[in-house]
């Protein structure tokens, strides 16, 4: 099948937070869950959501701190970006330390992504995340986001890729 390149998303943030609002009770229910806490996530704000994720890799365990924003969901996925546990923002090079090394077929970071008008960013790779349509990344049409997705799909893709392609962390510079 032919790869192509999606339009690049829309922000509208109202409509994010609203579709966020809907979806976390769903989400909920698909977990057995009643709240949010109950699984380490927390809101920042209306319009993120912090995850903790885990990686294993030789028998060690390493915490993460995945970020979500939601300023085109529900018709694009969530932005998704780890980061700095302390500031909950990520900047290159001082946080790269705090990004997993995956290297899924599926799900691929890049802790320093060079797009447009020499600007850089972290991009986890993955149709999942709204970053991977900003950079105009080619996709095989069964592969782009559907808005009948939640942001648990960003979230399973990325804890999937976790469970088999953790590679550790990247280094400290």
């Amino acid at each position: 099948m032919a790869q192509i390149v999606p339009p690049t998303p829309v922000l509208d943030i109202a409509r994010g937070i609203a579709s966020l609002d809907e979806d976390i009770p769903r989400v909920l229910a698909l977990l057995g869950k009643t709240a949010i806490e109950e699984l380490g996530w927390r809101r920042l704000n209306k319009s993120s959501l912090i995850v903790p994720i885990q990686g294993t890799l030789n028998g060690v365990i390493e915490n993460y701190v995945l970020r979500l924003g939601f300023a085109a969901y529900r018709k694009w996925p969530p932005s998704a970006q780890f980061v700095n546990p302390d500031t909950l923002a990520y900047a290159h090079p001082v946080d790269q330390h705090h990004l997993p090394i995956l290297t899924s077929p599926e799900c691929h970071l890049h802790p320093n992504y060079a797009v447009a008008n020499g600007k850089t960013l972290q991009l986890i790779c993955c149709s999942a995340t709204q970053e991977f349509y900003d950079t105009a990344h080619p996709v095989e049409p069964n592969l782009i986001w559907s808005g009948q997705n939640t942001f648990y799909t960003t979230v399973a893709t990325i804890q999937k890729a976790m469970a088999s392609f953790y590679g550790g962390r990247f280094a400290k510079l």
